[in-house]
């Protein structure tokens, strides 16, 4: 497990699949990864699992956030390896509840499995990708120091609408310099 201020990422379980249906089919969590339609029960279930295929196999890393003082599961966090021989990957994470949303658990998370990518996994390069609507999102990045690189013209429909997705990463030497 790894562990921040306020959460920790730990391997997910089946046990988390209730917590993960709970919220996880809300459609202001669909807009922000940029689906309405939404996930049965059984899709999660094999998200889980093969989680655990990737983790294996090194292509990705997948991790259950939850509160250090109280075990709540709140979401996961994940890497997945794009590149090996230049060592980057794309992150994504996901706080489930709205409950949860602005109470630094996305932070600290960000924090702990930038430090998993950096430190555990030498990565050099993380990136990913953001609704611009996503305000609150962009602004953590930002935050811990990752830049705007691009964007995917209308890359996404939905709501009767096109969407920009914008991509920001970060370096391993812009997380060291923001972690000195």
């Amino acid at each position: 497990m790894f562990e921040g201020e306020k959460v920790r990422l730990r391997s997910l379980e089946l046990t988390d699949l209730d917590a993960m249906m709970e919220h996880w089919n809300d459609l202001d969590i669909r807009h922000n990864i940029g689906s309405a339609i939404p996930d049965s029960r059984q899709d999660r279930e094999d998200f889980i699992k093969n989680s655990w295929k990737l983790r294996s196999e090194g292509k990705a890393y997948i991790f259950a956030i939850e509160r250090k003082d109280t075990n709540e599961f709140l979401g996961h966090a994940s890497i997945y390896i794009q590149r090996n021989r230049a060592r980057s990957a794309d992150l994504g994470i996901m706080i489930y509840s709205k409950e949860n949303w602005d109470k630094g658990y996305g932070t600290d998370a960000m924090n702990v499995i930038l430090d998993f990518g950096f430190n555990y996994q030498n990565l050099h390069r993380i990136e990913l990708s953001v609704y611009p609507n996503n305000k609150r999102a962009i602004y953590v990045y930002k935050k811990l120091s990752f830049k705007e690189v691009g964007r995917r013209r209308e890359s996404r429909f939905m709501d009767s609408k096109y969407r920009d997705e914008i991509i920001m990463d970060i370096l391993q030497r812009d997380w060291r310099k923001m972690n000195e």
